[in-house]
């Protein structure tokens, strides 16, 4: 295994994916962003620590970036001891948080000029397929960036290449419009039956097996407790799939309609 993988943002999906890397024998290094928890335990299974994002570039022929937002993405990769100060020419900068296009257009202009090639690529999936090694990596970049990028990428799920830079963030906010209205209408209509005494389980049983049939449903059981979590990660994401509509004067109603998320009904 020749390629030197960095992992900065050991949360709740990035630690099983930085698992798995770990698994496939690359040599991982990172460093703690919120919590030691997870660097603690991934150490059990080889993980290399750095003292901060330039020093896990510099150990790095391909730094990933799984945080939660532009403003974490911003704050790891700035300054002295950020990690795009610590990249070399040659190496790959992959961006797995969900953030905006432009944002990964623009990021990718200014690392082209010190050599470093960038690819966005959020993910899709949840915790459960992080540990399987199951996500769907949504990537938009060059391809033979893809490509020298492959091996390490599909230890951790399957490559959907969408296009050039920037796509991957457009087809990730575009599922996440459909996810983000998908579990309003479940709430919705779950509130009608139950008004009316119809038992819950017995009506996901049907919606399951019939043309209302939805990840959403199919994973209720799981997304309703965690909902308050999720919630807020959906937010963040339907914010930037409008503002992404609104850029091309596209209107996206029902998303929009989706986008005041609340607590799940019974």
């Amino acid at each position: 295994m020749g390629e030197r993988v960095g992992f900065i943002g050991l949360g709740d999906i990035g630690t099983p994916m930085a698992g798995r890397i770990l698994d496939g024998g690359y040599r991982v290094a990172s460093c703690a962003h919120r919590r030691r928890e997870a660097i603690e335990t991934l150490k059990a299974s080889g993980l290399v620590e750095a003292p901060n994002p330039y020093e896990v570039a510099r150990q790095s022929d391909i730094l990933i970036t799984m945080v939660v937002d532009e403003a974490q993405t911003e704050a790891l990769l700035r300054g002295k001891k950020g990690g795009l100060a610590g990249l070399v020419p040659g190496s790959t900068l992959v961006v797995m948080s969900t953030v905006s296009p432009d944002y990964c257009k623009a990021l990718a202009v200014e690392a082209a000029a010190a050599g470093i090639d960038v690819l966005d690529c959020p993910v899709s999936g949840g915790r459960p397929r992080a540990a399987e090694g199951s996500l769907a990596l949504i990537c938009g970049g060059e391809p033979a960036i893809v490509e020298r990028c492959r091996p390490v990428l599909e230890k951790m799920g399957t490559i959907f290449h969408c296009g050039p830079i920037g796509m991957g963030q457009v087809a990730k906010l575009a599922n996440q419009g459909l996810t983000a209205a998908q579990f309003r209408l479940v709430q919705e209509v779950r509130a009608m039956a139950a008004a009316y005494g119809m038992d819950l389980d017995t009506l996901m049983d049907v919606v399951r097996s019939s043309t209302g049939a939805s990840f959403i449903a199919e994973n209720w059981s799981f997304l309703e407790p965690n909902w308050s979590h999720l919630g807020r990660m959906a937010k963040k994401d339907i914010d930037l799939c409008l503002a992404a509509g609104q850029d091309r004067e596209v209107a996206m109603p029902l998303v929009k309609a989706a986008s005041h998320l609340t607590g799940p009904s019974s």
